[in-house]
C-alpha cells in the first residue's frame, strides 16, 4: 500500500492511498468526522489503519478516484515529531570520512548511530530547496528511511515490525563545507538543518516481503543531476539489520506516528564522493532520487536572489 499527503485544487493537504494511477482522500474513504491532513494524523486517529483502508477498499468499489496527475505530492509527514539519520552504510562513511579528514569511530562497529535533523524544514516532491546563505558546496543525499506508525516507550527489538509502518525515499541535503568545519563524524548541525526532502509516499513493509534478508534492505538506488546519472547503488550492504536500528533508535524514549528514521546515504550516494567526477549542486539544478520498490523524489535547487 502506497499512503501520500497531497492538494487537490483549492483544498487544504490530504492524507491518500495511491490506487494504480489514482489517489482517494482517506478522509472520505474512512468517513472520518475530522479532515486527515497527513499520514501522520491517519494513523494517529486510526491505529489500525492500514487495516481499516483495506476494507473499506473492498466495501466501496465505486469510491471517489483523483487522477494522480491532477494532485500535488505533499512530504508523506508534514510535521513528524522527530527526524534521526543513521549511518549504515561502509562504502559512504569511509569516503566521507577520508573527505572531511576524520575517520570511522569504533563505535560504528559496535551499534548503529544516529543524529537528530531538524523537523521543522521538511521539503516533498517538485518542491525548491534553498541552500544556505553562502554556501558553495550544496550536496544531496540518497537515503530511505522508515517511518514510525504508532506510538510507544522503549520497544524491544522484537516488536521492530509492529512498529515500522514503511519506507520513503530522503534526501539529507547538506552545506558540504560546513561540515568540514563541524568536524562532527556525521557532519551534523548546521550543516544539515537548513531541508530534508521526503516522498513521494510511504511504501508499507508488506510490499518488501522478498526485498528483506536478515533485516536488511536489498533495494537499488539511482540519483541524477538534471540529467546525468550521479548515483547507481543500493541498498544490499546495509552494516545493520533495520530492527537493530530501530531498536537503538527507541531506547529509552518514546516514538510517535510519523516520526521517521532515516537508515543513511548509500555508498557513493552523494556528490561529495566523487567530487573528482561531478561538481557541487548549481542554482537550477534539478536532483532525482530514485528507490527500487519505491519511486521517485525529484526537488529543485532554488535560484539565489
Amino acid at each position: 500500500m502506497k499512503l501520500l499527503t497531497f492538494q487537490y485544487q483549492d483544498s487544504g493537504t490530504r492524507a491518500g492511498v495511491k490506487l494504480e494511477e489514482s489517489v482517494v482522500d482517506l478522509t472520505k474513504l474512512l468517513k472520518s468526522e475530522k479532515e486527515i491532513e497527513d499520514i501522520k494524523m491517519l494513523m494517529e486517529l486510526y491505529p489500525d489503519a492500514l487495516q481499516e483502508i483495506r476494507a473499506a477498499i473492498e466495501k466501496n468499489p465505486d469510491m471517489e478516484k483523483i487522477p494522480l496527475e491532477k494532485v500535488k505530492l505533499c512530504a508523506p509527514v508534514l510535521r513528524p515529531s522527530t527526524v534521526r539519520d543513521a549511518c549504515m552504510f561502509e562504502v559512504h562513511s569511509d569516503n566521507a570520512g577520508k573527505e572531511s579528514a576524520v575517520s570511522t569511530p569504533p563505535l560504528w562497529y559496535e551499534r548503529p548511530i544516529f543524529y537528530y535533523q531538524n523537523p521543522n524544514n521538511i521539503t516533498g516532491p517538485e518542491e525548491h530547496v534553498r541552500r544556505k546563505t553562502d554556501c558553495t558546496t550544496l550536496d544531496y543525499e540518497s537515503e530511505v528511511a522508515f517511518v514510525i506508525g504508532k506510538e510507544g516507550f522503549n520497544p524491544d527489538i522484537s516488536e521492530a515490525k509492529d512498529y515500522i509502518l514503511g519506507l520513503t525515499i530522503f534526501n539529507d541535503w547538506s552545506d558540504r563545507e560546513l561540515c568540514g568545519k563541524e568536524a562532527g563524524f556525521l557532519g551534523m548541525h548546521k550543516s544539515k538543518d537548513f531541508a530534508s526532502g521526503f516522498g513521494p509516499w510511504i511504501v508499507t513493509m508488506d510490499e518488501f516481503e522478498d526485498k528483506i534478508k536478515g533485516g536488511k534492505l536489498n533495494l537499488s538506488v539511482k540519483a541524477w543531476v538534471n540529467d546525468v546519472l550521479t548515483t547507481d547503488s543500493t541498498t544490499s550492504d546495509m552494516y545493520w539489520p533495520l530492527e537493530r536500528l530501530f531498536a537503538v533508535a527507541s531506547e529509552d524514549v518514546s516514538v510517535f506516528p510519523g516520526d521517521i528514521v532515516g537508515i543513511g546515504t548509500v555508498g557513493l550516494g552523494c556528490l561529495l564522493e566523487q567530487i573528482d567526477k561531478f561538481p557541487f549542486l548549481q542554482d537550477g539544478d534539478t536532483v532525482t532520487i530514485e528507490v527500487e520498490g519505491i519511486g521517485t523524489l525529484r526537488q529543485y535547487v532554488a535560484k539565489t536572489e
